[in-house]
């Protein structure tokens, strides 16, 4: 017996790579299934953002006889380490005889932070990163991106008017801006209002809010 799901929209990541991807998922499942096509939404930030973080650690820090608990525990089979030559070519890597190379693989880690608590030597860090806007321009002129999430603090408004400002006249693609705002108690709406007003102007889409909590994610 087949179960009807109803999927109205899917939030990835704003890589062309990923994207592509998504699509290709969309379609796949759709010749098995008749669905109507979900919205495709990317996510941006406009300073640093706990959703937007990835693992880093140098290899030539490991020992050799580490059990490597990251790379067990790591749903995206992000992290690679290995003996002696290695195959591929990975951040931080060294030539030193006998230690480990690779380390995380940038393009498929997320940041869901499994792998911090786990390293029984603390070598992994946090590393916060900010989408390039221009790149993400690019990405909502393309005919299968339905919606942008704006991630943002909301404390500091000129954050947000600068990243708005640049995605210009790609917002005219989209059929739905979300902001994604931080609950900063009763300075919530104030920000909500202000954020708005910078966006009212090239607003012809849907517009939805969310807050969150500034708590890390599981």
């Amino acid at each position: 017996m087949w179960c009807q799901l109803r999927v109205d929209c899917i939030d990835c990541a704003a890589d062309a790579s990923v994207v592509s991807a998504v699509n290709e998922g969309i379609e796949a499942a759709r010749e098995i299934v008749p669905l109507r096509r979900p919205w495709v939404m990317i996510s941006v930030n406009d300073n640093e953002d706990l959703h937007f973080r990835k693992a880093e650690f140098d290899p030539a820090d490991c020992p050799p006889d580490c059990s490597r608990p990251c790379e067990v525990v790591c749903p995206a089979n992000a992290i690679s380490l290995v003996e002696g030559k290695s195959t591929v070519e990975l951040p931080h890597s060294t030539r030193s005889p006998g230690a480990l190379k690779g380390g995380v693989i940038t393009e498929r880690c997320y940041g869901c932070g499994r792998c911090f608590p786990v390293c029984p030597f603390d070598k992994i860090s946090v590393v916060t990163y900010v989408r390039n806007a221009t790149a993400t321009t690019e990405l909502l002129k393309r005919d299968n991106v339905d919606a942008v999430e704006i991630h943002t603090s909301g404390r500091q408004s000129a954050f947000f008017r600068e990243l708005w400002n640049h995605l210009g006249d790609a917002i005219r693609y989209l059929r739905l801006v979300a902001v994604n705002l931080l609950d900063i108690g009763d300075s919530t709406i104030s920000s909500m209002n202000t954020m708005y007003s910078i966006m009212e102007l090239q607003l012809d889409c849907y517009n939805l809010w969310q807050n969150f909590s500034s708590g890390p994610r599981e």
